[in-house]
């Protein structure tokens, strides 16, 4: 795929030097209906689209494209090692592909080299979610690691372990796109502005201390490189795609006073809240207590920035506190709980009238 696309943009690059030299009227009409059906295909198809505008992109460099299968063949030979940014990041991507392997081994993957997987289920006028599980991730490039004043396990007390495992199946079962992340939201949170993607010491009430010392420019470049590429990613996403439903997946910390389950409203549109209610409701249904609306959180700033951007869309964030999928230590999850937590939230997303949420 990835070829064809470089193919396709050398030969724009060709007929531009042809068009300054005499041609006859004949290569001029093969090269006009080349053009034609090159923009045909890929008019039509929204990955193709999608991957040339990422091609275009100097910044994000290079990307891998293929099936799981695919990459799960190829996951021990050293040109799928070499991709990515260090070897602890290329073990959790080998980890999630021998977890998703054969289940699901015909589903598309597009890779970045520092962490950001796009899996591609899109259904062509059927019901598509767009689903994020940005703080899903717990890498940290190795540099940084050595400044961070966070020990391992703390950290990974505070990330969103599980997330992916939790929410996954509504795409990858039911049918959308999912964008998933490995990086740590330690070392860059996308789900904050631009400004206030690298965590400070003394900004957080629970970590006062994040790094041992202040970052230098260097560090602070190799960190906001990566919150440019997905910010690109996401908006070449939505402008490839349509979708009927955008959802940010997040998991909490098991505090006093918070809820089993949450949803984030805040960026919702009214017209859009009676549909909020209703999946609480079968939620409840399902044998869930305790469901709040905006408490803890109310949604970050991925759905502030996609609300901006697309006002009429359906989006919304939701919680799962961890008390209900993971032992008490935070640190180890229970998989018969979330197995059954992500088919019940394939069981919230069933509307009987789908155009009610249509956009």
């Amino acid at each position: 795929m990835r070829k064809f696309i470089k193919n396709n943009i050398k030969l724009f690059y060709n007929l531009l030097v042809f068009s300054k030299k005499k041609i006859t009227l004949g290569d001029r009409l093969f090269l006009f209906r080349q053009v034609n059906k090159l923009w045909t295909n890929i008019s039509e198809n929204p990955h193709l689209n999608f991957l040339s505008l990422l091609h275009d992109y100097k910044l994000i460099g290079d990307v891998l494209d293929g099936d799981i299968e695919h990459f799960y063949n190829s996951r021990n030979r050293l040109w799928f090692k070499k991709f990515f940014e260090e070897k602890e990041l290329y073990e959790l991507i080998k980890k999630d592909l021998e977890c998703l392997y054969p289940k699901y081994k015909h589903i598309n993957m597009t890779l970045t080299h520092k962490g950001i997987i796009i899996y591609n289920n899109y259904k062509t006028n059927q019901f598509n979610t767009l689903l994020l599980t940005v703080h899903n991730g717990v890498w940290v490039d190795k540099e940084l690691k050595k400044n961070m004043h966070l020990s391992d396990k703390k950290r990974l007390k505070e990330e969103d372990l599980g997330s992916g495992m939790l929410y996954s199946k509504i795409v990858l079962e039911e049918g959308g796109i999912w964008i998933d992340c490995k990086q740590s939201r330690f070392m860059c949170d996308f789900n904050r502005s631009y400004a206030k993607a690298i965590y400070a010491n003394n900004q957080e009430k629970m970590l006062r201390k994040v790094w041992k010392k202040e970052l230098n420019e260097r560090q602070k470049d190799i960190i906001l490189d990566s919150y440019r590429h997905f910010y690109y990613v996401l908006s070449r996403l939505i402008s490839s795609y349509r979708f009927n439903i955008i959802f940010d997946g997040h998991t909490m910390g098991n505090r006093e006073n918070r809820p089993n389950l949450s949803f984030g409203t805040k960026y919702v549109p009214g017209f859009y809240m009676p549909i909020v209610y209703s999946l609480k409701q079968r939620l409840k249904n399902l044998g869930y207590t305790d469901i709040r609306i905006n408490d803890p959180y109310k949604g970050g700033y991925i759905l502030n920035f996609l609300s901006k951007k697309y006002p009429d869309v359906f989006i919304f964030s939701m919680e799962v506190n961890k008390k209900i999928y993971m032992k008490p230590n935070q640190l180890t999850i229970l998989k018969k709980e979330v197995e059954k937590i992500s088919n019940d939230l394939i069981k919230m997303l069933k509307i009987e009238n789908k155009q009610e949420i249509e956009i």
